[in-house]
């Protein structure tokens, strides 16, 4: 099968850029865009080449079919199709070790010189549209395309990072697993502040595994996950704070007569009309507001990131002089 020398010569020979690390030929050959494929572990290189004519009297896709036929008569080694009635493809497969470049570099110059006679004109190999087209690279091959069908494979490629990225699953799973991590989240938080540490820290990683369990389960985050999240975080950290300003009423006025944490929840608003209790309060409670704010933060650029990420397909076309 051909290897790197084998194919740099006929890179050489056709005039064409040889991507090495791509094991791809692509470049201009008479005037048309033709771009060489190997694959050798299967020992097979492949042909494309993307035109049609400029009229349907001018022998139409019946013209290149018919010239691909009798390639395939001619040598058993070939086989060869025309797709979507613009693309000639040819496969040459070698059961030896002899080197297909010079059949490759004999049938280009044939299928070209057919296509000049023919009047055929570079064309793009997803609509056939002759104006605007550029060289990519899509899926490992050399494509031709025209600015709306590079659109589509870009936003094709998107959607397939997506859903290797974020494989959807359920939801209610993911609402189940926010549940249960706030649920921990809020008896370590109370364990912590009533062993007289502060909370913040369990504030943070009960957001940022918020966002990791929802994203895990229930696969790419939509706004309503984003809304349902950030409103039960925000529930927990005003809950957990008015369970540990509920404790601390109970163990001072515990001293004095006997009283629940019931009871401490309900006098909280009593205790609050004491501007110096109103003020210690509201700032204990920003604090840790803005602990899990500070945390999202980076988790919602994720998801802005998820949301707003473009697959872009490699341009192959050379700069200009």
């Amino acid at each position: 099968m051909a290897n790197a020398m084998d194919l740099t010569s006929l890179a050489v020979e056709l005039g064409m850029k040889y991507y090495e690390e791509k094991n791809l030929l692509f470049g201009r050959l008479d005037g048309y865009e033709c771009a060489v494929l190997t694959q050798p572990e299967k020992k097979i290189l492949m042909i494309h080449l993307s035109a049609k004519p400029a009229s349907q009297e001018d022998g139409g896709e019946s013209g290149m079919e018919r010239l691909l036929e009798e390639i395939r008569q001619a040598h058993p080694a070939v086989t060869a199709a025309v797709y979507e009635n613009y693309t000639a493809s040819l496969r040459i497969t070698t059961a030896g070790e002899e080197a297909p470049q010079p059949l490759a570099a004999s049938l280009l110059r044939q299928i070209c010189a057919f296509a000049q006679k023919q009047r055929y004109q570079p064309c793009c190999s997803g609509c056939g549209k002759t104006k605007d087209v550029r060289r990519f690279l899509l899926g490992g091959d050399a494509r031709m395309l025209c600015p709306a069908c590079r659109a589509k494979a870009e936003a094709d490629l998107t959607d397939q990072w997506q859903r290797r990225k974020f494989p959807h699953h359920s939801a209610w799973k993911g609402f189940v697993v926010v549940f249960l991590v706030l649920l921990i989240g809020t008896t370590a938080w109370i364990g912590v502040y009533t062993s007289g540490h502060s909370a913040t820290l369990v504030g943070v990683a009960m957001t940022i595994l918020c966002f990791w369990g929802y994203q895990y389960m229930a696969g790419r985050i939509k706004k309503g996950g984003i809304i349902g999240i950030l409103l039960g975080l925000l529930a927990t950290v005003f809950l957990c704070h008015n369970l540990c300003v509920a404790f601390e009423l109970v163990v001072a006025i515990g001293q004095q007569q006997e009283i629940s944490i019931t009871g401490a929840l309900l006098f909280i608003p009593t205790f609050l009309k004491d501007p110096t209790n109103r003020e210690v309060y509201f700032l204990q409670l920003g604090l840790s507001l803005l602990a899990v704010i500070l945390a999202s933060a980076p988790m919602l650029w994720m998801v802005h990131y998820s949301w707003h990420h473009k697959e872009r397909l490699e341009s192959l076309e050379e700069p200009a002089a």
